[in-house]
């Protein structure tokens, strides 16, 4: 079965389609989660931890509007934007060098994608504090997006996620890892990757063809968490939950697209062709983490050391577009990743598909079709000769391969 459906999720265009097994409706808190200290439901966020590459974990304790923070400081040219309630920061903020970061903590805005779906969308934004108030840290040059994140350290993000039961998670971040396990009446989600650069783009309009401009770059860390347990859901019975797709074009960026009958995964993303300066190209990446137990269940592929000659990884992309791009299939830690980086925007189109030249009893790859052995050339049967024995008056004829006159008979010519 194919179907469609489409929803906005703050920057998030997504096109979905689906496999949805019955399952009853699940209804998400309205409004923002809060820290789970604070919430009256099991949808709300645990804990939240930044590393940069080379140091310690830092964990960040939640701090709400009103509540200075000694240690959390920032220096960069970021501006305060939209007032927030609070931010997840630290008092060994600046100790641990996240001051020169431009940002004084991260604001972890979790919530419905929308009032039609029960997708947990999920970002996390820079912030930026002044007298205790904390307010979103925008680009100085462009105030309706936010400063960068740091591409060098890694944001963990765990969330309870009530009674959901994780498809797939979709998002824009590198290195993105997922883990879904069940709690003491709930279930939770853990989330963990690095930001990336993501082209920003003022209407969906500007990520069609080659003559798109970007209004904006911005390196963001967002993820969209879609179950499998509600009729709006992905994925079929006995999935792990742990597939995760990841991109930095956000204009289609979707959950995949599975068709059951060709066992084809398909991935979407756009952007604008040009950066902000309208010379430079726009270039991204494609991400695929797919767990073993789902790499079986969907194409049966039972060995997934194979899985480079096993799948077929290509893309397509339209006008304006390259197919320039280095491609990575690897298994490892229980995971079948797929990369794909360096092509052009506008609008690729990612397809993994099983390769119809992969034998699985073999575990080799085979003829496209199957030619029966040649048959072995019969060996003639021997050869039989009569002869003719005498013993006086008797004569008896003896027929054999190898004939011998019976004894007291003598062989005549």
């Amino acid at each position: 079965m194919k179907s469609g459906v489409l929803v906005l999720a703050c920057s998030l265009i997504v096109a979905l389609t689906f496999i949805s097994t019955a399952a009853a409706a699940i209804t998400l808190p309205k409004g923002s989660w809060l820290p789970c200290d604070q919430a009256n439901s099991n949808y709300c966020i645990e804990s939240v931890s930044v590393q940069h590459v080379g140091q310690k974990a830092l964990l960040l304790n939640w701090v709400a509007t009103g509540t200075s923070v000694a240690g959390a400081t920032a220096t960069g040219g970021a501006i305060a934007g939209k007032a927030v309630p609070g931010r997840w920061t630290s008092d060994s903020w600046s100790s641990q060098g996240f001051n020169s970061l431009g940002y004084d903590g991260l604001y972890i805005d979790s919530k419905a994608a929308n009032e039609f779906v029960p997708w947990v969308y999920v970002i996390a934004q820079p912030t930026l504090s002044t007298n205790a108030s904390a307010a979103l840290a925008m680009q100085a040059t462009n105030s309706l997006y936010s400063t960068n994140l740091d591409s060098e350290t890694s944001i963990d993000i765990k969330l309870r996620t009530g009674d959901m039961r994780v498809g797939v998670i979709f998002g824009v971040g590198t290195d993105v890892t997922t883990d879904a396990k069940s709690a003491s009446g709930y279930s939770t989600m853990d989330i963990s990757g690095y930001p990336v650069l993501v082209p920003m783009a003022k209407s969906s309009k500007d990520c069609l063809d080659n003559t798109g401009i970007a209004v904006a770059k911005s390196v963001q860390f967002q993820s969209v968490v879609v179950p499998q347990n509600d009729s709006f859901g992905f994925g079929v019975e006995g999935a792990s939950g742990k597939l995760y797709i990841g991109s930095n074009g956000i204009c289609k960026l979707s959950t995949p697209i599975w068709d059951p009958e060709k066992k084809i995964f398909r991935y979407s993303a756009s952007a604008p062709h040009f950066a902000p300066d309208g010379k430079t190209i726009n270039s991204g990446f494609y991400r695929a983490v797919i767990p073993y137990a789902d790499a079986a269940l969907y194409w049966g592929l039972t060995k997934p050391e194979d899985a480079a000659t096993a799948l077929i990884v290509s893309i397509t992309t339209g006008a304006g577009g390259s197919v320039a791009a280095l491609k990575s299939v690897s298994a490892r830690n229980g995971l079948i990743v797929i990369d794909v980086s360096g092509f052009d925007f506008p609008d690729p189109t990612l397809d993994i598909r099983l390769n119809p030249a992969y034998t699985m009893s073999s575990s080799t790859l085979g003829p496209l079709v199957s030619t029966p052995s040649p048959k072995p050339t019969p060996t003639p049967a021997p050869k039989k000769v009569t002869i003719t024995c005498k013993k006086g008056v008797v004569t008896k004829k003896i027929t054999a391969v190898k004939p011998v006159c019976p004894s007291g008979y003598k062989l005549t010519k």
